[in-house]
C-alpha cells in the first residue's frame, strides 16, 4: 500500500481562541447571574445585566459585550463595535480584553493590522499572568513572527501558561522537548507536558502520545480516542492502519474508507487522495472513477503533488474523463514542480513526444534527469534512449549503456532487454553510473 503514509506532520500552530472561565474582577450577585445566563446560552438575560454594569465602567461587563458583538450572541455581529468595547475594558486594565485587542491588531480584525500595538496589548495581558497571552506571545517569540526571536523568553512564557493549566501551552512544551527545538531533547519532559494536555482532552496531545507509545508502534487505542473525538490526523492514521493492517489491526478496507472519509471531509489532503485511490481500485467501497476524481481534485486543491500527478494520468489516458493532453500536461507540471518523480518522468515523456506541448528534447532531458536523480528507473531508461538515438544530444552509445545499466540495476525489464536478456549485469555494467552523464 504505497499510498498510505504513517505519521503526521506536527508543528506548533498559532491558534488562539477566546478563553472560557474568566477571572472576573467583580464577584457580585448580578455579575455571577449574568455569567450563568451567558454560559447557558441565555444571551438576552446576560445582556440585560451587563449593559448597565458596562455603562458604569465595569470592565468585565464591557469585555463581555465586546464578546457578544464579536460572536453575534444576542446582538448583531459587529466587529468594530466589539473592538471598541474591548478597548474600553483593556484601557481599564482587564487582561482578557487586552489579550483580545492584541490579537485583533495582530490579525487586522476590526482595525488595521499593527504589530506594535498588538505586542503592546499582549504584553500588558501577560504581565498580569493571563495564560492565553503568555501562550500567544510564547509562540510568537519562539517563531520570530512579527518580532525578533527570543527562545529563552518564549520558553518562560510558555511555561508560565502551562503551569496555569493552559492545554495549548502544555502541548507546545511537550512538542518542543520532543523535537529538541531550542532546547535539549528530553523525552521525559515531553511526555510529562503531553500527558497534562491530554488530561484536558487536547486532541493533538492525545494523538501524539499514541504515536509515542509502544516504541515505534502507534498505540491504536489513543489514536482511536483522538479519531473518535474528531481529530482529522488521527482519523487518517486509523484509516491508514486499517488499509495496511498495521498497529495490531486486521486489514479492513471498509473501515479504512470510513475513517479516511471522516478525515477527508475535514480537508485532510492525504486522506482525500487515499480515499480517491480506494474508489479507483474498488477497495472497501464500490469502484467509482467519478468519486476517485472528486477526491483527487480536492487533494489537488490542497496542493498534494500525488493528486496532481494522478489527475494528469487520468486525463492523459482518458480514465473517467475524455482524453485531454493539455490538461494532463498542466497537472503533471504542477506535480513535477513540487518534486514528484513520477510526474517529472511523465512530463519528460510529454516533451519527448510532443504530447500536450511542443516537442522539446532538451526539456524532456531536463525532467528525465530530475526524475532519475530520485531513482526513477523509467526516466533512466528514457535518458538512455535519447543518447542511443541522438535526440537532443550527441549520439553516444557508451553513455546510453551506462543509463541502461543504471535502470537495469533497479530491475527495469526494458533496460535488461536493451543490454541483452542473458547479460550478466556485473560483467557488462562494470562501471555503474552514479551521476548524470554531464558529471
Amino acid at each position: 500500500m504505497r499510498h498510505f503514509r504513517s505519521g503526521f506532520f506536527l508543528s506548533v500552530l498559532l491558534v488562539f481562541a477566546t478563553a472560557s472561565g474568566l477571572a472576573a474582577d467583580t464577584d457580585t450577585l448580578p455579575a455571577e447571574k449574568a455569567r450563568q445566563a451567558w454560559a447557558s446560552g441565555n444571551f438576552t438575560e446576560a445582556l440585560s445585566i451587563w449593559r448597565p454594569l458596562a455603562s458604569q465602567g465595569d470592565p468585565e461587563a464591557q469585555y463581555r459585550i465586546g464578546q457578544m458583538f464579536e460572536n453575534g450572541q444576542g446582538l448583531d455581529q459587529d466587529i468594530e463595535l466589539a473592538m471598541n468595547w474591548y478597548r474600553k475594558a483593556a484601557e481599564f486594565g482587564y487582561a482578557p480584553a487586552q489579550f483580545r485587542l492584541g490579537l485583533a491588531y495582530l490579525q487586522g480584525k476590526g482595525q488595521p493590522r499593527d504589530s506594535a500595538k498588538a505586542f503592546k496589548w499582549l504584553e500588558r495581558a501577560q504581565k498580569q499572568q493571563w495564560a492565553p497571552a503568555q501562550y500567544a506571545l510564547g509562540l510568537l517569540y519562539l517563531e520570530g513572527m512579527g518580532v525578533d526571536r527570543k527562545p529563552a523568553y518564549a520558553m518562560t512564557l510558555l511555561k508560565g501558561a502551562a503551569e496555569q493549566g493552559h492545554a495549548g501551552a502544555q502541548y507546545s512544551l511537550g512538542m518542543i522537548y520532543l523535537q529538541g527545538k531550542n532546547v535539549e531533547k528530553d523525552p521525559a519532559k515531553a511526555r510529562k507536558w503531553l500527558l497534562k494536555a491530554a488530561e484536558q482532552q487536547h486532541l493533538q496531545a492525545i494523538y501524539q502520545l499514541g504515536q509515542l507509545d509502544n516504541s515505534n508502534k502507534s498505540d491504536p487505542r489513543k489514536i482511536r480516542l483522538a479519531a473518535e473525538a474528531g481529530f482529522a490526523p488521527a482519523q487518517y492514521d486509523l484509516g491508514a492502519a486499517y488499509a495496511t493492517g498495521r498497529n495490531g489491526l486486521d486489514q479492513d478496507f471498509g473501515q479504512a474508507a470510513i475513517w479516511l472519509e471522516k478525515a477527508a471531509l475535514q480537508g485532510h489532503a492525504q486522506a482525500q487522495f487515499d480515499l480517491g485511490w480506494l474508489y479507483e481500485s474498488g477497495k472497501g467501497v464500490q469502484k467509482s472513477l467519478d468519486q476517485a476524481l472528486l477526491w483527487y481534485r480536492k487533494a489537488a486543491e490542497n496542493n498534494l503533488d500525488q493528486a496532481n500527478y494522478q489527475l494528469g494520468h487520468f486525463y492523459e489516458h482518458g480514465l473517467g474523463v475524455e482524453k485531454d493532453a493539455q490538461r494532463a500536461f498542466n497537472y503533471y507540471q504542477a506535480a513535477a514542480g513540487a518534486g514528484n518523480k513520477e510526474a517529472q518522468y511523465a512530463l519528460g515523456v510529454m516533451y519527448d513526444l510532443g504530447n500536450g506541448t511542443q516537442q522539446d528534447f532538451s526539456k524532456a532531458m531536463k525532467w528525465y534527469l530530475k526524475a532519475a536523480a530520485q531513482d526513477q528507473p523509467m526516466a533512466m531508461y528514457a535518458i538512455g534512449n535519447l543518447y542511443a538515438n541522438g535526440y537532443g544530444v550527441s549520439k553516444d552509445l557508451k553513455v546510453a549503456k551506462k543509463w541502461y545499466c543504471k535502470a537495469a540495476s533497479l530491475g527495469l525489464p526494458q533496460a535488461k532487454q536493451m543490454l541483452g536478456e542473458k547479460t550478466d549485469l556485473h560483467m557488462v555494467c562494470d562501471n555503474p553510473l552514479t551521476s548524470s552523464p554531464e558529471n
